[in-house]
């Protein structure tokens, strides 16, 4: 089914040859006016479309090839195009997700090579609006205690030094995630708190056998894991123990994550027991986890450059409504005997939905465009509130999906408080069809979906049945994952599309890094003959250290909206 799409492609020309005889092409001219942009400037909503037109005078020849040269370094497919009365207007349109500016120009490159000069334009996006929350939430700051400086023995069980925080909120009761940060270590799992005073004390341990200095930071995060306080501070450990005849290991610093789950317990729950285990001199380690009920898993590690290290356990509780907590200790069994505390858990059982759905509704755009020709704009909204049993702060993660596969990619929200959440999308259609769209929310591993309302798109003809569609984007991955070097250092995202069938129409796609929408628009084309997977690629450039793990996807916007699953980056410049 034929099909002009000119709200996200190309126009279309007449297909040809690709060039005229050499006898004409000697006795052509060729002359290119000016390249026209509209509009030149646009500012209002996003995704926006400009189109560009020239007019080209030819003589003796009755068909052109060009292509169209843009600012941003890429160049067009070669098109053909009939002259018809001496002239010949060829036209173009880009679509463009986030704010941007640049030029573009018409190359004609036969019977004779010409290029116009450059049209400038400039898009401004209005911001883009995922979510609109209705509370007030809590500023949170830290301070951080520096701890003295120690010389002396480091016999086992080691040397212990403390290091003493204080976490601080404007008004109660609040949320508060947190994590510690260690200069040779990495970030520790994030722990959460649910304050009911505007000030609480936290602490972390670590065990030295060997004299050793650093930085330990201690990071307030918000919702999203972005990092909001933080303070940070020095330590010092110089040992001054003869050295020992032989390797010798401690563990300390027992923990589990997460210490207490509430939730729905018709599912299994993985707990995670982590131990710090040091050594003395390289060695290689045998231990056992001990659990509470009675099981015991064995393990090895040797240690050489590095003489530290996390050793860690997964207990996975299959039947959480059976168990009320357990417990589990590392016992170190050579080079030497010893053990540690347990660390502990509680399970509370928590049924039901912990959010309710109410007041979906689908609006078409105020400024509908004629379709099929020209692909037409809806928004879905919604509103999500915790549950009156819901236990806060309340992290969930929603999407929307169609009754036709399609859906999009997740998006997070931490409740602190019974607010309401109002979240909306806008998407394309681009032909006649009638379907149905509803908002899934994920909430303690149990999923809530709400409402599924219809919607009718009406383009003057019925709608056709079947047609080609993206059926699934995998593989999503950025390279290289875990970068430490100069910078800036550029990356590229990659993933896979599958489409169901050849189509006329080009695939559009869109990148979310950390739930923010990017400004880059990708595209791929699968014509008759062409294979049903392609790969969509996109290099981007870092200029300095992100601190921290990006989570991205990928996203089609059209013909039909399709997610990958998440991929992920870091970047630490030196």
């Amino acid at each position: 089914m034929r099909r002009a799409w000119t709200a996200l492609a190309a126009a279309l020309v007449l297909a040809g040859g690709l060039a005229a005889a050499p006898a004409q092409a000697a006795a052509a001219s060729v002359k290119v006016g000016r390249v026209t942009a509209a509009p030149a400037r646009y500012a209002g909503s996003c995704p926006a479309t400009t189109a560009f037109a020239a007019k080209v005078a030819v003589r003796g020849a009755k068909r052109i090839s060009y292509r169209w040269l843009r600012g941003d370094g890429t160049k067009g497919p070669i098109r053909t195009a009939q002259v018809k009365g001496g002239a010949v207007v060829v036209r173009d349109r880009q679509m463009f997700a986030a704010s941007t500016s640049g030029w573009q120009a018409l190359q004609v490159l036969s019977p004779r090579k010409a290029t116009s000069a450059k049209s400038r334009f400039t898009v401004s996006c209005d911001p883009l609006r995922l979510e609109d929350v209705s509370e007030d939430r809590a500023r949170v700051g830290v301070t951080l205690a520096t701890p003295a400086p120690y010389r002396g023995e480091c016999r086992p069980p080691g040397r212990t030094v403390t290091f003493d925080g204080r976490i601080t909120v404007s008004r109660t009761p609040a949320a508060v995630a947190y994590r510690w940060v260690d200069s040779d270590g990495g970030a520790e799992p994030v722990e959460r708190l649910w304050l009911t005073a505007r000030s609480t004390a936290v602490s972390s341990r670590r065990t030295f056998l060997t004299g050793h200095s650093g930085h330990r930071r201690l990071e307030v995060l918000d919702a999203r894991g972005r990092v909001t306080d933080s303070a940070q501070v020095t330590y010092r450990v110089t040992c001054t123990d003869p050295p020992e005849p032989g390797p010798v290991a401690a563990a300390a610093n027992p923990r589990v994550t997460p210490a207490r789950y509430e939730g729905p317990c018709g599912r299994p729950v993985a707990f995670v027991f982590r131990v710090d285990l040091a050594v003395t001199r390289p060695a290689k380690v045998t231990y056992q986890w001990v659990r509470g009920d009675g099981t015991t898993v064995p393990g090895e590690v040797v240690l050489g450059g590095d003489l530290t290290t996390v050793l860690e356990n997964t207990w996975t509780v299959t039947d959480p409504s059976k168990v009320g907590g357990g417990s589990a200790y590392l016992r170190v069994l050579t080079p030497n005997a010893t053990a540690t505390r347990p660390a502990a858990f509680t399970i509370a059982c928590r049924d039901g939905d912990a959010v309710t759905i109410t007041g979906t509704q689908v609006v078409e755009s105020r400024n509908p465009q004629p379709c099929p020709g020209t692909s037409r704009q809806y928004t879905i909204i919604s509103q999500v509130t915790p549950a009156p049993s819901a236990t806060l702060p309340l992290t969930i993660s929603y999407r929307w999906r169609w009754a036709d596969g399609s859906y999009t990619a997740p998006f997070t929200h931490t409740f602190t408080q019974a607010a309401t959440l109002r979240p909306q999308r806008v998407w394309d259609e681009w032909i006649s069809k009638t379907g149905k769209i509803w908002l899934e929310v994920t909430a303690n591993d149990r999923v809530t979906r709400g409402e599924a309302v219809g919607y009718e798109v009406d383009c003057g003809k019925p709608p056709a049945g079947s047609y080609p569609r993206v059926v699934s984007v995998t593989e999503a991955s950025v390279t290289p994952a875990n970068y430490r070097g100069e910078c800036p250092v550029t990356l590229k995202a990659r993933a896979r599309v599958t489409v169901s069938g050849p189509m006329e129409q080009t695939v559009y796609a869109q990148w979310f890094f950390d739930e923010t929408l990017a400004a880059w628009l990708d595209s791929a084309a699968f014509p008759p003959g062409d294979p049903l997977t392609k790969v969509i690629e996109r290099e981007f450039t870092v200029d300095e250290s992100t601190g921290r793990t990006v989570t991205g996807y990928m996203e089609t916007r059209l013909p039909n909206v399709v997610a990958s699953g998440p991929m992920t980056y870091s970047v630490t410049c030196t």
